[in-house]
């Protein structure tokens, strides 16, 4: 597992609305028998909030990362490795530091 790599969502109930999964956990902790995760939906009809949704490219359609419903989940619900967005990595953390702490 890796820091920023873009799993797909193997979860039948949520794979619908969430299609993709962003693991941003350390891989210092890859020990952990859980992951955290942030989920992506399709942009499509949506409006992201300024600095805490980043917006991504994937096969020609735009997703945003919903940082405000990130989750742990057991390393073992990730699906088949996408793609990594590692380049996002400073929108990704100013986007979880504005959740944590509101700057």
């Amino acid at each position: 597992m890796a820091q920023f790599t873009l799993y797909r969502n193997t979860n039948q109930q949520t794979q619908g609305r969430y299609p993709f999964l962003l693991d941003v956990q350390n891989d210092f902790l890859d020990a952990l028998k859980t992951r955290l995760v942030v989920p992506a939906i399709n942009l499509s009809g949506q409006k992201p909030i300024t600095h805490l949704n980043p917006v991504f490219e994937y096969e020609q359609q735009q997703y945003l990362l919903v940082v405000q419903e990130m989750a742990a989940i057991p390393a073992t619900n990730l699906g088949a490795k996408v793609t990594e967005l590692a380049a996002l990595r400073s929108e990704i953390l100013a986007a979880v530091d504005l959740l944590i702490s509101g700057i």
